[in-house]
This record gives C-alpha cells, sequence and structure tokens, in this order.
C-alpha cells in the first residue's frame, strides 16, 4: 500500500501537530511506577487554552506479567466554547524492549457497538487490541471508559465540538484503534487523529477498511502519523508479517548527537527529541529542521536534525 509523504511541516496543520505533541508529552506525566492506577494529575500541565478534565486506565497486557491496571490516558478541553477535546494516549519506552515479538498474534477488531458490521478480513496486533479491550471484574476494560467519557460530554453542557486523538508510541497504536472505533460506535462525531512514532497497527484489510471512514476522506481530519525516519518502533510490527501502515505521514529525521548516533534507539524514538525537531521545523522557513547540534534540554543532549528522506526510512533492516 503506498504511501503519501510530506516533509514539510508547512504542508500540515502545523498549530495542530505542535498542539498533540505536547498532549501525548503530558500524558506521559499522567503515569507513575509506584502509583501506576492513580493519574499523576499533578504533573500534568494542559497545552495551552486547555484543561485537564479526566484521565483514564488500562490493563497492561504485554509489558507486565501481572497484567496491572494503569493509567494510559488523558483528557484535556478547551477553556471556552466551542468546545475542543483532546484524548492523549500514553506511550512507553519499554516497547523497544518487544519489538522483534511484535506481530506474532493478530487478532479481529470488534467495535464498542457490537453490533456494527466489521468485514471478516480485518485483524490488528493482538497485544495493542488486548490493552484497549481487556477487563477485568472491577475495571472496565480501556474502550468502555473512552466512550463512557465520549457519552458523558456528549450529554454536558460542554459537548465536543472537535475531538482531536493523539498519541506516542504504543499510545498511537491505542489511539488509531479508538479513532476507527469512533467512526463506527459513534458516527456522529468527526475525529480527527495526529499520532507520533507509531507502530503498523493492523493488516491491508484494517487500512483499507479505516480509510474507508468518512473522517479519512477530508484532509483537515484524516489521521496524519509523524515519523522519524530513524526511529525504528514505526518499522514493526514488519510487512512481510502482513502489517501495514495508514497512508499519510510526515516525516522528520533526527538522531542523538554522540558517537551511538542512529544507533541510539530511545533517542530516535523519544517524544522529546520528536518535539523539539517539531519546533525547529515549525520556525524554519520551508519548515524543515536542519541543525547539526539540537539542543534538548530535558533530556540533557543534542540531536542532530537533516532534511528527511524517504529513502532512510527503515533503512537498517
Amino acid at each position: 500500500m503506498e504511501i503519501q509523504y510530506i516533509t514539510s511541516i508547512n504542508d500540515t496543520d502545523k498549530t495542530k501537530i505542535l498542539l498533540l505533541i505536547e498532549a501525548s508529552l503530558q500524558a506521559y506525566n499522567a503515569f507513575n511506577d509506584n502509583a501506576p492506577k492513580k493519574c499523576q494529575e499533578e504533573n500534568i500541565s494542559a497545552p495551552a487554552g486547555f484543561e485537564c478534565v479526566e484521565c483514564w486506565t488500562g490493563i497492561d497486557a504485554i509489558f507486565s506479567h501481572d497484567k496491572t491496571v494503569e493509567c494510559y490516558g488523558v483528557v484535556f478541553r478547551s477553556k471556552a466554547a466551542p468546545y475542543t477535546y483532546i484524548f492523549a494516549f500514553r506511550g512507553t519506552s519499554s516497547i523497544l524492549d518487544i519489538l522483534d515479538d511484535l506481530g506474532a498474534e493478530s487478532t479481529s477488531f470488534t467495535p464498542y457497538e457490537k453490533d456494527v458490521a466489521v468485514p471478516s478480513g480485518v485483524t490488528v496486533e493482538s497485544g495493542f487490541y488486548d490493552i484497549y479491550s481487556e477487563r477485568r471484574k472491577n475495571t472496565p476494560s480501556m474502550q468502555s471508559q473512552l466512550f463512557h467519557l465520549i457519552d458523558k460530554y456528549e450529554t454536558s453542557g460542554k459537548p465536543i465540538e472537535q475531538l482531536y486523538i493523539t498519541g506516542h508510541s504504543l499510545g498511537s497504536a491505542l489511539s488509531e484503534l479508538f479513532t476507527l472505533d469512533v467512526a463506527l460506535s459513534r458516527p456522529s462525531i468527526t475525529a480527527s487523529n495526529i499520532n507520533y512514532a507509531c507502530p503498523r497497527v493492523g493488516n491491508r484489510d484494517f487500512v483499507t477498511f479505516y480509510e474507508q471512514q468518512p473522517a479519512q476522506q477530508n484532509s483537515s481530519t484524516r489521521t496524519l502519523r509523524v515519523q522519524n525516519t530513524y526511529d525504528k518502533v514505526p518499522c514493526v510490527p514488519l510487512e512481510d508479517m502482513g502489517y501495514h501502515h495508514l497512508s499519510h505521514a510526515y516525516i522528520i529525521a533526527f538522531y542523538k548527537d554522540s558517537w551511538i548516533g542512529k544507533a541510539d534507539l530511545l533517542a530516535c524514538h523519544s517524544a522529546l527529541n520528536y518535539q523539539a525537531v517539531l519546533k525547529c521545523a515549525a520556525e524554519n522557513e520551508e519548515g524543515v529542521c536542519i541543525c547539526k547540534e539540537l539542543k534538548v534540554p530535558a533530556n540533557k543532549y543534542a540531536v542532530t536534525s537533516k532534511k528527511p528522506e524517504q529513502s532512510t526510512i527503515c533503512s537498517f533492516w
């Protein structure tokens, strides 16, 4: 399936791209290993013009043998009407530890509204779907929690005017599952998704079905993946295993400014580095960040950012 690549942030809605990478970073701040289930609201700084209104949980079906309940995302709402809601899914650096295992099993996709028809050939990576759909006796599934929130906001005095869905890493995979689910289970709501460092989520039939949904026919609402060409995570699960990406991607190119460079998988995947390069690109007249030593203060190191080339995408395979 041919992917349409964008190489300049000027050809995107850069305001939304910068807003949603910030929201994705704040979703990480909501989580603490020492109290995984509790939303750490005191550590969350809502994007300008927004407030944090809620968190949701999920059951860690990939990274924890005990399948712990963890905070997996944050809802932000604009302070003024008409109301924009952002559902930001948390990622995890632990995904780098299991790259070679992703895609070993796939499963069918069942939307929240069970009577909605999904083509029989549509399958998704089972680990991602398990986190999205798994429940326990006293813990509703992430899927159920998300639609409870959607329905609560829709019937409140602050209904959803715009719905943005985002995430980084594992969070981006979950965000794509939710975006398709909203299109199927709440078709009156048009959701727009921009995500970062997304692994391949489903098979070719999944991509085809996803891109048949009404929001995907409009350039302002269709899903856009933001991908560092040197990031390994978007290269798995492998195409040889039957997995495919959604068709629209904005690519950037950066790696750690050190002797290890492109081999530093964590640096190539870091959400903070994604944000630094995106801000740099937004400030550049041509919309491309070219900088030998771009400082990333929160990471206490610099990255080298280059003009992105399609030939470098997953080139290490």
